[in-house]
C-alpha cells in the first residue's frame, strides 16, 4: 500500500514541476509575459491550498480508493490538456484544475499511511511516500528535456506523456488499493493485528464533518500551520523560479539547470528518509510533544542557515550546494508535520492535513510573485535581487523555529461530532 501510494506520489511531481522546467520555451512559443508566466506558477498553489480541506474531508468519508483514483485521473487529464493548449486563458484554466484535483493527494496519502501502519512507524512511512513527490521531482528535470527532443514546440510532448500515464496509473491504484487492511484479500489476520493491535475494533461509521471550532482555535495546529506557511515559502524556489535565478545570475545553460534541479530534490530524498526516522527515533525517546516538534524545529533552522549562505557566494556550484541544504532540511521536517496529523487527527487526518497543507500552499502560491517582484527592484543587478528574496527566507525561518516548538501530539484534536 505503502509503495503504490508512492509511486502516485512519483506522478504528483512529474506533473507539478514540468511547467517550471519548460518555462522559457513555452514563453518563446506562446509569447507569454514574464507576469503571465508567474502566475501560471503561483494560480496551481492557490488552487491545490483552497482544495486541501475539502478534499482531506472527501477522502476520509468516502475512502481513498475510489477518490484518490478520481483525483489522479483528472489531474493527469489536466496534465495531458495543457500539451494540447495555446491560449494564456486555457491553460491557466487547466493549471488551476490540477491544483484542485492535485489537493487531494497528500491528504488522502496521510489517511492511507494511518490505516495501514503501526503508529511506530508512521514518520518513516510518511517519508517514503514523499520522497516518492521528490523523486518525481527530481527526475522530471532531465525526463521532461528528453522528452522535448529539443524542438521549439517540443515541450508539448511531456505534458501529454505525464498525463497518459497518469491515468494509467488511476487505474492500477484502484485495482490493487482498499480502504482498510481488513478488506484487502492478500492480507492474513496476523498482518491486521500487527497493524491495528490485537484488541482493535474498527469504527466502520463515515466521519462526519469537522468541528471547524475546533479546527480554528486549536493552538498545536495553528503552530504546525505556521511551521507550513514558512517551508513551503523558502522551499517553493526550488521547483518554480531556480532555473531562473541560475540563468539570470550564472548563465547557466538549461542541461545543467535541469541536472543542478534534479540534484536539489534527490537530496530532499535523504532528508525524507533520515526525517521519517529521526522523528520515529525522537517520538519514542523524547515522547509525543517534543518528538514532533524537536524535528520540524531542527529542519527550519538548517534552511535559514542555507540561505543565509546563499548571501555570500558568488558560484553556481556553492549556490546548488546550499539548495540541496534546503531541500534537504526542508523534507526531513515533513514527515515530522505528517505523523503529527497522524498522531492528532483519527478519523479526520485527511481534513487536518488539508488545513495544514492549505496554509503552506498559501505560502508556496506567495513565493513566485514575492521573489519575482524582489527581483525586480532591482532590474540591472540580478544578483542583489535573488539574494534580497534570500535574505527573507532567512529571517522568516526564525518565526518557523518557534511555532516548531508549540506542536503537540500528546492530545488528540477532537473533530467527529461522535467525539462530542
Amino acid at each position: 500500500m505503502i509503495a503504490i501510494t508512492t509511486l502516485v506520489a512519483v506522478m504528483l511531481y512529474l506533473d507539478r514541476v514540468c511547467l517550471s522546467i519548460l518555462g522559457s520555451s513555452i514563453r518563446k512559443d506562446l509569447d507569454f509575459s514574464e507576469k503571465e508566466f508567474a502566475w501560471l506558477l503561483s494560480s496551481f498553489f492557490w488552487a491545490y491550498a483552497l482544495c486541501q480541506i475539502p478534499a482531506g474531508y472527501i477522502g476520509d468519508r468516502y475512502g481513498a480508493r475510489v477518490v484518490l483514483a478520481v483525483y489522479l485521473f483528472f489531474w493527469s487529464l489536466c496534465t495531458g490538456l495543457m500539451g494540447l493548449v495555446s491560449g494564456f486563458t486555457a491553460f491557466l484554466a487547466l493549471r488551476i484544475g490540477c491544483g484542485m484535483f492535485e489537493a487531494g493527494a497528500y491528504p488522502l496519502a496521510n489517511g492511507i499511511v494511518r490505516r495501514w501502519v503501526p503508529i511506530s512507524g508512521r514518520g518513516l512511512a510518511s517519508g517514503c511516500v514523499a520522497v516518492g513527490g521528490r523523486l518525481g521531482g527530481a527526475i522530471a528535470p532531465w525526463l521532461t528535456n528528453y522528452l522535448t527532443f529539443g524542438t521549439l514546440d517540443g515541450w508539448r510532448r511531456p505534458f501529454v506523456v505525464y498525463g497518459v500515464v497518469g491515468v494509467i496509473g488511476a487505474v492500477v491504484f484502484w485495482f490493487w488499493y482498499r480502504n482498510r487492511p481488513d478488506e484487502h484479500p492478500a492480507i492474513n489476520q496476523e498482518e491486521i493485528d500487527l497493524i491495528n493491535g490485537k484488541e482493535f475494533i474498527p469504527d466502520t461509521r463515515k466521519p462526519s464533518l469537522p468541528n471547524f471550532r475546533v479546527l480554528v482555535t486549536s493552538y498545536p495546529l495553528w503552530m504546525a500551520s505556521v511551521v507550513q506557511v514558512i517551508s513551503n515559502f523558502g522551499w517553493v524556489i526550488l521547483i518554480t523560479v531556480l532555473p531562473s535565478y541560475m540563468e539570470q545570475v550564472f548563465k547557466t545553460d538549461k542541461d545543467t539547470i535541469a541536472s543542478y534541479q534534479s540534484m536539489t530534490l534527490a537530496f530532499g530524498m535523504l532528508g525524507m528518509f533520515f526525517g521519517g526516522w529521526y522523528t520515529d527515533k525522537c517520538f519514542r525517546t523524547m515522547g509525543p510533544k517534543w518528538g514532533r516538534a524537536v524535528p520540524i524545529a531542527i529542519s527550519r533552522f538548517i534552511v535559514g542557515g542555507a540561505y543565509v549562505c546563499c548571501l555570500f557566494l558568488n558560484d553556481a556550484k556553492l549556490a546548488i550546494a546550499m539548495m540541496c541544504v534546503v531541500a534537504l532540511a526542508t523534507d526531513m521536517g515533513n514527515p515530522g508535520f505528517w505523523a503529527w496529523c497522524q498522531d492528532v487527527g483519527g478519523k479526520h487526518v485527511g481534513s487536518v492535513v488539508g488545513w495544514g497543507n492549505m496554509w503552506g500552499n498559501i505560502g508556496a502560491a506567495l513565493g513566485p510573485n514575492v521573489f519575482i517582484a524582489i527581483k525586480n527592484i532591482y532590474p540591472d543587478d540580478p544578483l542583489k535581487g535573488w539574494n534580497t528574496a534570500f535574505a527573507l527566507c532567512a529571517v522568516i525561518q526564525i518565526v518557523g523555529v518557534l511555532a516548531a516548538l508549540g506542536v503537540d501530539a500528546s492530545r488528540q484534536l477532537r473533530l467527529d461530532k461522535n467525539d462530542a
